[in-house]
């Protein structure tokens, strides 16, 4: 029963990949709140102590990290009121999506395995394949939310499906079990994986996954022989896929664009919504280390950002990354954001499971010019990322008492 219940959580973290579009805007709303209603109950049996846990409380890793996270978040309503007159309540509704950072706290309730979140993990990254091929086919007949999408960008559909965390997080496990097994299914199912991520047609997206993929591989080897076959590998594996000539024109194509992105300076879209967000809604240095608080629709502070910088202007917050995300939550909000990821990206693990250090990795890196790290529905797959770290480090030192 507990299996069941976590991959209906699970689902609810991704919309149902979207699917819940073909139903109504209500259905999107309707799946947010069964979830919280499941999740405050599994945390009320939690904190109650009415049920028993794999993972003791010293265990927990990232439990206090996620603490001061919300106490952060409620600041920054707080300070969006102050600033912004606000209300606290609809600042905290318009950022409830940070709810499936509890994610984390019902799989400790569940007490679901390492084996089966793998396994799930890597369901959800086929599901994902599915529904996003779909997409593609079907176009322009929408089956999930498209968006400001009109066509296709340089022969790629540019979909901000939810759930590609799974993608990202299926490939470095590959990766690492293919350097510890060498079994050929891993490296096709990173390829695979890969292809996904390649489609998207984002640049900074394809470029930190090759980084990050690189410095998995790097990380594992422990001899430096080893080491330097593994990079002229990907080395040669890079130069093949570079003489394909579909590949050619889509990276001379994400060339061009940045070329003109730099040619075009101040009027970047990047530096005008810089400018617009903190140099025209921002209103002191107090703001600015609270938070704004996050736009809710409908209030002045809302309809302002909305309206007036997003529908007319197209100055989009995500743009700026983790720099959007201070605006709304803070400088504190941002430290103790990142407090979280910092803990995933250092704790040291067995070679089999560093993959869990590069995906947090992954996700910080490409979140400098996008809110990939913060992006609606990719929380529910960054907190099986934390509590497979808390199990593995947990094991590890049961391991290291039974050895004395």
């Amino acid at each position: 029963m507990n299996k069941v219940i976590f991959f209906f959580i699970l689902l609810c973290s991704v919309h149902f990949f979207g699917l819940h579009f073909r139903l109504g805007e209500d259905a999107y709303d309707l799946i947010d709140f069964t979830y919280f209603g499941l999740a405050f109950l599994l945390l009320g049996k939690l904190l109650a102590g009415r049920v028993k846990v794999r993972l003791p409380a010293s265990e927990f890793v990232f439990g206090k990290a996620i603490f001061l996270l919300f106490c952060a978040l409620i600041i920054s309503s707080l300070s969006g009121y102050y600033y912004h007159q606000q209300n606290p309540l609809l600042t905290l509704l318009a950022m409830r999506y940070f709810l499936y950072f509890l994610v984390f706290f019902c799989l400790i309730v569940l007490g679901v395995s390492k084996e089966y979140l793998v396994k799930v993990v890597i369901v959800f990254a086929f599901f994902y394949m599915a529904v996003f091929s779909l997409q593609l086919i079907l176009f322009p007949t929408a089956i999930v939310p498209l968006g400001r999408i009109e066509g296709f960008d340089r022969g790629f559909l540019r979909l901000r499906l939810e759930g590609v965390g799974f993608i990202t997080l299926t490939a470095f496990y590959a990766l690492n079990q293919f350097l510890k097994s060498k079994q050929t299914k891993y490296i096709l199912l990173y390829l695979l994986c890969f292809t996904f991520v390649f489609i998207l047609g984002f640049r900074t997206l394809l470029a930190t996954f090759l980084v990050s993929s690189l410095l998995l591989a790097v990380a594992y080897e422990k001899f430096a022989v080893k080491r330097f076959m593994v990079l002229c590998s990907c080395g040669l594996l890079v130069l093949g896929l570079l003489l394909i000539p579909d590949i050619q024109n889509y990276l001379l194509a994400m060339l061009d664009t940045t070329t003109a992105q730099v040619e075009q300076g101040d009027n970047y879209i990047r530096v005008r919504t810089f400018d617009f967000y903190f140099n025209q809604v921002n209103v002191d240095f107090g703001s600015l280390l609270l938070g704004n608080g996050q736009p809710f629709y409908g209030t002045p502070y809302g309809n302002y950002v909305f309206d007036y910088g997003v529908l007319k202007n197209g100055f989009i917050m995500a743009d700026l990354g983790l720099l959007g995300f201070m605006f709304n939550y803070g400088v504190l909000g941002g430290i103790a954001f990142l407090n979280i990821y910092r803990i995933a990206i250092f704790k040291k693990l067995p070679k089999d499971s560093i993959y869990l250090n590069i995906y947090f990795f992954y996700m910080v890196v490409s979140s400098i010019t996008t809110a990939e790290i913060f992006r609606a529905g990719i929380f529910g797959v960054q907190m099986i990322g934390l509590y497979l770290i808390a199990i593995t480090c947990f094991e590890q030192s049961r391991k290291h008492i039974s050895t004395k």
